[in-house]
């Protein structure tokens, strides 16, 4: 096997899927941050002339970006690609279909990775094929890093810690309130059809990632009904996400499990659900979780929602916004509240968390779990 040095690669991140509506995003924040950061980072996709247009709309031209032109019918082009930088942060969906070859070579090149998928399945298949090599070279591949489900899992790791760390009490529940302004994105709407018609018992396991221990408890399931909760003064109903996001946090919960021998505490439990504060909007948000997939596919197909890499203008996502408020509780009914907020959930956010994550990988690895 190559012993392949980290050290020494040409860029600390690489964004796989630079032509993208969300990979140009990606592209364009981490131009805005890289001086201050003192990164280095390329962009990389199928397409040269793709490429070069994304190029010029980077600061200043983006004269300091260089492009890496790679395909997936080319073994060799992604080992070249992913052996020339520390981390690979790939936009490029559905991850079902094209994920796993450059998560295979990350492997093969010793080379950190991040991603943006919502694919719960398909990630399910990553921790089978690839957790024990990953873990034993010191390869991170990290999936789901954007909005799903990075506000879900760091909002409840941050309710935890402060649990832990200031009351001296370990969590035994957390629930997660999400309010969001803004339309999910035609690549999260081609996922969502995808895991409906072709992964649907896999979906429905809500240990898909791990984290349970015998049997479903009601708390687990997935919460599927309206309710008015008159602590909060709120109407709360099925989040779209949180199908997604509720894995994500129980296999954090395992992970850490697996290191301490406690995790977040003994028999925790986590839920997530929308808040509204008129019925009428809850109840529009339960019908909603409820469209079949064929009926979203004619709405994609008519123009109605958007396609696969098509997303909203610029004056149309500084209107969005999301907000996380996270109720953390101890064994004997003390509580913590975390509130995360930001403005276009699906986008702009998403674009900005996957950056920082690889980020970190590339500047701060040694100091991570």
């Amino acid at each position: 096997r190559i012993a392949w040095s980290w050290s020494m690669r040409r860029y600390d991140v690489l964004v796989w899927g630079s032509t993208g509506f969300t990979g140009a995003l990606v592209a364009k924040y981490l131009s805005e941050v890289a001086m201050a950061r003192s990164i280095k980072f390329a962009i990389a996709g199928r397409n040269r002339r793709k490429l070069e247009g994304v190029q010029k709309g980077l600061k200043s031209g983006g004269g300091d970006v260089e492009i890496v032109v790679a395909s997936l019918a080319d073994q060799s082009s992604l080992v070249s690609m992913c052996a020339s930088t520390k981390v690979v942060l790939s936009t490029v969906g559905p991850f079902l279909k094209y994920g796993t070859p450059i998560v295979k070579t990350c492997i093969q090149t010793q080379t950190d990775y991040v991603d943006i998928t919502g694919e719960v399945p398909w990630v399910r298949t990553l921790i089978d094929e690839y957790h024990e090599t990953a873990k034993l070279r010191n390869i991170y591949i990290v999936p789901m890093c954007g909005f799903d489900s990075i506000p879900s899992d760091l909002g409840t790791y941050a309710t935890v810690t402060y649990m832990r760390e200031r009351l001296d009490k370990p969590t035994r529940r957390v629930t997660s309130l999400v309010a969001v302004r803004g339309a999910p994105s035609g690549g999260t709407l081609a996922t969502g059809m995808i895991m409906d018609t072709k992964y649907r018992r896999e979906i429905k396991d809500v240990f898909l990632l791990g984290g349970g221990k015998g049997d479903v408890r009601e708390e687990d399931q997935d919460y599927a009904k309206v309710e008015y909760n008159k602590e909060l003064n709120l109407w709360t109903a099925p989040f779209g996400m949180a199908k997604l996001n509720t894995r994500v946090v129980r296999r954090s919960n395992a992970l850490f499990a697996a290191e301490s021998k406690e995790g977040y505490g003994d028999g925790f439990g986590y839920r997530e659900m929308a808040m509204f504060k008129k019925k009428k909007h809850a109840e529009k948000a339960l019908m909603s979780s409820r469209i079949p997939p064929d009926v979203i596919k004619r709405l994609v197909d008519s123009g109605r929602l958007p396609k696969p890499g098509q997303g909203p203008s610029r004056a149309e996502r500084a209107k969005n916004w999301f907000k996380f408020r996270i109720l953390g509780e101890s064994p004997d009914g003390d509580q913590v509240t975390t509130t995360i907020q930001g403005k276009d959930a699906g986008y702009d956010e998403t674009a900005k968390m996957v950056s920082e994550s690889a980020i970190l990988l590339a500047c701060a690895k040694s100091q991570l779990p």
